[in-house]
């Protein structure tokens, strides 16, 4: 059978990343060279693709002309083709045979034949994002054959192994996990019982000295005033009772203590979390049940403890839970936020959430595969805000980024291979 020559189409290659280019523009003086992406530009304009009256990309072998057009009917993404000979349809199209053949970033290859229809050909399936692959078309009629090849990517960009340990780009394995299924409560900070004591003189009579002073930190049984008693006329010692901070002092040595409050001692280094639980709410949270409590730009893990009535009047419980304070340093009385954990689900697919990043109409993730970087839209499911469920656009053990995902998106949009057909 006679072979007719192979027509090599590519469009424009990928561009190899340029993030460090922007720091080192900030220290460095101005130049006039063009980042790579704009030199890429400028190369691609030797290649043009040719366009033929359907609107789609043009293909010539002697007196054949294939145009092959990815037709998107009603959201369906499919491919249409017109064969000409001598520049009108074919007279006998059942003597053709026309296929295009897809190769995506791993690998995978898709197939499509073609089947003539009323003025065109059309092809059986859709074609799945992302629409970006090596395109083989393949044409035989009798005994003639023609092929031709182009590249169409899109949201594709080429980092080196390098640059890609440089900007801090890393990535993982997409597989199974679990998703926390989480109750959200709001409520306060309180002083836990016995932390908080107010110091009077056993023996009243003239404070002979004082020791402490508003803000210091004391332990348990340290001085903090010498009384002289009425009685005995004996000077004895008043001591704190518990370890904590002095947050009141109204003890001036040379006055007369009598009855009154000396001093206020408060240990913070334990704390409660009150939590408003409502009714609708409270089939959903038992004693035991893991709590991630957040103020202030901090967190904390731990249990529910108790579940008790709350004020009187309202409608709502609390679910109490202990907060060990010496790191956090929160005080009564904050306002909290309580991410109750009710249920723990095992999903086949997930990925992490600093992974995911919007790119046109969709939340995507990028796959690498080599140096090659690529953009898969996602259907995403259920998410604990750490994790999030993937029911279609990511395939187990596809390896995709991680940290600094939001770089790659950057240089896609910088190189214009968003999405392009």
């Amino acid at each position: 059978m006679k072979q007719r020559n192979r027509l090599q189409d590519p469009i424009a290659a990928v561009p190899v990343i340029t993030l460090l280019l922007c720091l080192a523009a900030l220290f460095a003086p101005e130049s006039t060279t063009a980042s790579p992406s704009e030199e890429h530009g400028e190369q691609h304009g030797e290649h043009e693709e040719v366009t033929g009256k359907n609107g789609g990309r043009l293909f010539e072998d002697g007196d054949l002309e294939v145009e092959l057009l990815l037709f998107e009917r009603g959201g369906t993404p499919e491919f249409r083709a017109w064969i000409l000979e001598n520049g009108k349809a074919l007279s006998n199209a059942g003597d053709a045979r026309l296929a295009v053949e897809l190769t995506r970033l791993d690998g995978k290859v898709e197939r499509f034949d073609f089947l003539p229809a009323d003025g065109y050909w059309f092809a059986k399936g859709a074609v799945e994002e992302p629409h970006s692959f090596e395109v083989d078309v393949l044409l035989s009629r009798n005994e003639e054959r023609a092929a031709w090849h182009y590249e169409s990517f899109e949201g594709r960009v080429e980092v080196s192994s390098e640059m890609a340990a440089k900007v801090g780009i890393k990535t993982e394995v997409a597989g199974p996990g679990e998703i926390s299924q989480s109750l959200t409560l709001y409520g306060d900070t309180a002083l836990a019982h016995g932390s908080l004591s107010h110091v009077r003189a056993r023996f009243p009579g003239p404070i002979k000295s004082v020791a402490v002073e508003i803000g210091d930190r004391v332990r348990k049984g340290q001085k903090l005033a010498e009384v002289e008693s009425n009685d005995s006329l004996q000077v004895y010692p008043i001591t704190s009772p518990i370890d904590g901070l002095v947050i009141d002092k109204q003890a001036s040595s040379g006055e007369y203590s009598g009855e009154r409050e000396l001093f206020t001692i408060a240990n913070y280094d334990q704390l409660w979390a009150e939590l408003r639980l409502f009714p609708s709410q409270r089939a959903q949270v038992a004693r035991g049940q893991t709590v991630t409590l957040s103020a202030d730009g901090q967190q904390v893990e731990t249990q529910i403890a108790n579940l008790v009535p709350g004020t009187p009047g309202q409608p709502f419980v609390l679910a109490r839970a202990p907060i060990d304070n010496r790191k956090l340093n929160w005080p009564p009385d904050l306002m909290l936020e309580g991410k109750v954990l009710v249920d723990r689900v095992r999903v086949p697919l997930l990925v992490e959430n600093r992974a995911l990043q919007p790119l046109r109409d969709s939340m995507v993730v990028f796959i690498k595969v080599g140096d090659n970087y690529e953009a898969r839209p996602l259907q995403l499911g259920r998410s604990d805000g750490r994790v999030t469920e993937v029911l279609d656009g990511l395939e187990l053990g596809q390896r995709y980024v991680t940290a600094n995902s939001y770089l790659i998106k950057a240089d896609i949009e910088k190189s214009g291979a968003a999405h392009a057909h």
